[in-house]
C-alpha cells in the first residue's frame, strides 16, 4: 500500500471558529512518497499538478524526505491564500541529493505536488512559491520569529509549530528576504485525475434497503458544556435539521430536548422512507475524536461496519483528528461507504489509513478505494456551516429516485469550503443505472438475550451470490448477537455456520453462493446478557 503522509512538526492548540485547531503530534518516516490513482471531482475546484525543483538547507543529514516534507508543509498556508491547498500525502518526490556547504546540508529535489485549486476557470500555467530555505528546528524558529507577525493570515499568535498553516507570503506588507527563502516558479498543469458528473454509488448504498448514517460532531473547545460553544451548537443545529427533514422519525432516547447538547450526546433517528426503505442516523457529540477514549472507540466500532455515510464535523486538528478517525472503526468487506471529513483543509490531511484498512479486507481492491469515496475540504470549514453540509449529503442519498452527482450535491455546501470528492474514479452509477439483482432482499429486526435465538428463512432463491449481514440497532449500544446461515436446512448454532464477527458486537456478515435454486436459513442468537437489538438484511450481488 501507499505510505501515509508523515507529520514532522509538534502541533499545539489553536482556537478558531473554523474547524482548524491544532494538537500535539509527531511522527517520522523515511519512505518515499508515491503517486497513486485517486481521481477528483468538485463543483468549485480543479485538481492541478505543481512541478518544481526544490532546495533547502538543514543541519540534519538523515531523514531527508522528512526535511523536504517539512518545507512543503508551508505550501498549505501559502496556497490557502489563493484559495486552494496542496495534497501532501500524494506528493511525488524524486532526484533527492545532498551536499555539504559551510557545515550545513544543502538538499535538492524534484517534486510533483497535487493542488486543489479553488476555481474552474482562469487556471494558472505557473505559480511562484516562496518557502523557508532553512528547514531544521533552528531555521524554522528563526523564520517564525522574523515573519510570523507580518506574513500571516491575520493570526498574530502563530508559533513555530503552526506557522506553516498561517503562512501567507502574499499578505499586504509581507516581504521575505531572499537569504531566508526559496523562491521557485512551479509549472502548473491540469491533472489528468479530474473527473466530472460522478455520482455516489446509490445502488450500493441502498442494496440492503437502508441508508445508515453516523454523524460525529467535535466541540470547538474541549470540555465545553453549553451551546455557546460552536461545536455544541453545530450538533444541536444538526439534530434540529434532521427533525425538520424527517419529521416522522422516532428517536432514541424517546425524548430529545430542542437543544440536546452535552446532556444528550448520542441520538439515534429511525425513519420509514416508504417503498421498503429505512433511514437510521446516529448523531454523536465528543470533545474531539483524538482523545475521545475507549467509550467512543467502542461505539464507533459497532456503528462503522454497517454505515453507508460517515460524517466528521469539527476541528481537523491540522490533521490529528482526521488521522485519528481514519484509524478507528471496523469495516465489512465489499461494503461501499462514503466518508466526509468536514474540517479545515482536510484535503491536505487525509492519508492512506482508511484505504489500507479496506484494501486488506478486499483482495479485489488493492487501491482501497473501490468501495469508498472520501469527501474533503480544500479550504477552512466553519462550524456554522457544518450541519448544512452534512444534511446536503444525507438529503441527496435519502432520495435515490432523484439521484444527484457529487457536483450537484456540493452546490448545497458553502462554496467557501471548496468541497471535493476523491476515490470515485471507479464509481459506475449514473442517473440511468439499473442494478443487476432483481431480488427484493430479506429484512428483519429483533432482539435476543444470552442464549436466546430467533430463526428466519428466505424464499427459494435463484442461483447466484448473496450477502447476509447483521448490524446492531443504532439506539441500542453494547449488544452482541451472532448470525448463523445455512443453505437448504436450518443451521445449528455452531462455528460451522457462523458468519464472521466484526469486533465483539452484533456486526456479522457472510456471503453465500448458490449453484442452484435453494432456500437459505438463518439463526440470530444472543451471546451477551445485555439485550442485543439487531437487524438482519440479505441481498443479491
Amino acid at each position: 500500500m501507499k505510505p501515509s503522509l508523515v507529520w514532522t512538526l509538534a502541533l499545539v492548540a489553536l482556537q478558531s471558529l473554523a474547524g482548524c485547531a491544532i494538537s500535539a503530534d509527531r511522527a517520522e518516516d523515511e519512505q518515499a512518497s508515491v503517486e497513486y490513482e485517486q481521481p477528483f471531482v468538485s463543483d468549485v475546484a480543479t485538481l492541478m499538478d505543481f512541478e518544481f525543483d526544490g532546495e533547502l538547507t538543514t543541519s540534519v543529514s538523515t531523514n531527508l524526505l522528512t526535511q523536504i516534507r517539512a518545507q512543503l508543509f508551508y505550501t498549505v498556508g501559502h496556497l490557502n491564500g489563493e484559495p486552494g491547498v496542496s495534497r501532501l500525502d500524494r506528493v511525488k518526490i524524486t532526484n533527492v541529493t545532498r551536499t555539504v556547504v559551510g557545515g550545513l546540508n544543502v538538499v535538492k529535489y524534484r517534486v510533483k505536488l497535487p493542488v486543489a485549486w479553488g476555481s474552474k476557470t482562469d487556471l494558472p500555467t505557473s505559480y511562484t512559491l516562496t518557502l523557508p530555505r532553512r528547514i531544521d528546528a533552528a531555521g524554522q524558529e528563526a523564520f517564525t520569529r522574523k515573519y510570523a507577525t507580518i506574513c500571516n493570515d491575520g493570526d498574530r499568535d502563530a508559533t513555530v509549530s503552526n506557522y506553516w498553516y498561517h503562512y501567507r507570503p502574499k499578505a499586504w506588507g509581507c516581504r521575505v528576504d531572499a537569504v531566508d527563502a526559496l523562491t521557485v516558479t512551479a509549472k502548473a498543469s491540469v491533472s489528468r485525475e479530474n473527473s466530472v458528473a460522478k455520482y455516489p454509488e446509490y445502488h450500493k448504498v441502498w442494496e440492503d434497503s437502508a441508508l445508515t448514517v453516523v454523524s460525529i460532531f467535535g466541540k470547538y473547545e474541549d470540555g465545553a458544556t453549553t451551546s455557546a460553544d460552536a461545536g455544541v451548537r453545530a450538533y444541536d443545529d444538526f439534530i434540529a435539521a434532521v427533525r425538520g427533514a424527517f419529521p416522522a422519525a422516532t428517536t432514541t432516547p424517546a425524548i430529545v430536548p430542542v437543544a440536546p447538547g452535552v446532556a444528550t450526546p448520542d441520538v439515534t433517528f429511525t425513519a420509514d422512507l416508504g417503498g421498503g426503505r429505512r433511514l437510521q442516523i446516529v448523531a454523536l457529540l465528543v470533545d474531539n475524536v483524538r482523545t475521545a477514549g475507549p467509550a467512543f472507540d467502542a461505539r464507533y466500532a459497532e456503528l462503522s461496519p454497517g454505515a453507508d455515510l460517515v460524517l466528521y464535523n469539527g476541528h481537523a486538528g491540522l490533521g490529528a483528528n482526521v488521522r485519528a478517525l481514519s484509524q478507528k472503526g471496523r469495516f465489512f468487506p465489499g461494503k461501499y461507504q462514503i466518508f466526509f471529513m468536514n474540517g479545515c483543509d482536510t484535503f491536505a490531511y487525509v492519508d492512506g489509513a482508511l484505504a489500507q484498512a479496506r484494501a486488506s479486507l478486499n483482495p479485489d481492491d488493492p487501491s482501497g478505494t473501490k468501495y469508498m469515496d472520501i469527501v474533503t475540504n480544500a479550504m477552512p470549514a466553519y462550524f456554522n456551516d457544518m450541519s448544512e453540509a452534512s444534511m446536503a449529503l444525507i438529503g441527496a442519498l435519502a432520495n435515490p429516485d432523484a439521484p444527484r452527482s457529487y457536483g450537484a450535491i456540493f452546490r448545497e455546501v458553502s462554496a467557501k469550503q471548496v468541497v471535493v470528492a476523491t476515490g470515485e474514479e471507479d464509481n459506475v452509477f449514473n442517473a440511468s443505472y439499473k442494478p443487476a439483482s432483481k431480488w427484493g432482499g430479506f429484512h428483519a429486526s429483533g432482539a435476543v438475550l444470552d442464549e436466546q435465538s430467533v430463526t428466519y428463512q428466505t424464499d427459494v432463491l435463484p442461483a447466484g451470490r448473496y450477502v447476509f449481514a447483521m448490524t446492531p440497532e443504532g439506539g441500542a449500544p453494547g449488544g452482541d448477537a451472532d448470525l448463523f446461515v445455512r443453505v437448504g436446512a436450518a443451521p445449528t448454532a455452531t462455528a460451522t455456520y457462523k458468519c464472521k464477527s466484526y469486533v465483539y458486537n452484533s456486526n456479522e456478515r457472510c456471503a453465500v453462493t448458490l449453484s442452484s435454486p435453494a432456500r437459505v436459513h438463518m439463526i440470530a442468537k444472543g451471546d451477551k446478557a445485555t439485550l442485543s437489538k439487531y437487524r438482519v438484511d440479505a441481498f443479491g450481488l
